[in-house]
């Protein structure tokens, strides 16, 4: 980690923004946080939230997941997982399934894929919007 951050300037909004985010287990999009940070009182302008959330991404601190026309941010030192998002509310929730990680090394192999990373995002309908 200290070769990253001699490899970016860590500015006192960043430094705010990683920690807001390592603070939290949800999955942020930029004006969400902004929101967020300005409730906490840590006034942040839009602009500087996009920047520096790149800027943390860029370099390995935080995690990006792109969600159709939005990308939303989590902490980077999380277990692998994938998502399901709820198409009604925005509702994200993380899970692991064995089954499918060895299914994507299947695949892979029999493509001759070297897999060097992956997302799998599930859209649909969370369990309170179905019953709602």
């Amino acid at each position: 980690m200290i070769i990253i951050l001699a490899m970016l300037k860590l500015t006192s909004h960043r430094e705010t923004i990683l920690k807001f985010i390592n603070a939290s287990n949800a999955h942020w999009d930029a004006e969400e946080l902004a929101r967020a940070l300005s409730d906490s009182g840590k006034t942040i302008g839009i602009a500087t939230v996009y920047r520096g959330l790149a800027a943390l991404d860029e370099a390995g601190l935080i995690a990006s997941v792109q969600l159709g026309d939005r990308k939303r941010y989590e902490c980077a030192d999380k277990k692998h997982h994938d998502h399901l998002v709820c198409t009604e509310c925005g509702a994200i929730e993380e899970f692991v399934q064995a089954k499918i990680e060895q299914l994507q090394e299947q695949v892979a192999k029999e493509n001759g894929f070297e897999i060097t990373g992956h997302q799998l995002l599930i859209f649909g309908l969370c369990r309170g919007c179905r019953n709602a």
